[in-house]
């Protein structure tokens, strides 16, 4: 069986960045931690929301199928423990 190409780093940001961009109009990020399990990438980011007038930082998870590029799991307003 030929195995999968997984998608890397780079492939996995992009997937989140179209996806803040889509659900909250984010188009600047910080990923603060990323890590590649098996294959799943699991990802914490950081970002500026505009609330009104204000700019609040917030914090977002999540899971990445690193195969098939879907987006598994966001929670916005959470980290995920490694």
């Amino acid at each position: 069986m030929e195995e999968m190409e997984r998608l890397g780093f780079a492939d996995a940001k992009e997937k989140i960045g179209e996806h803040l961009k889509t659900a909250l109009g984010i188009e600047e990020f910080e990923i603060t931690f990323a890590k590649q399990d098996d294959d799943l990438w699991k990802v914490n980011v950081e970002f500026n929301e505009k609330i009104g007038t204000f700019e609040w930082p917030t914090t977002a998870f999540f899971v990445i199928d690193a195969t098939t590029g879907e987006v598994r799991e966001f929670r916005k307003g959470y980290l995920g423990r490694f």
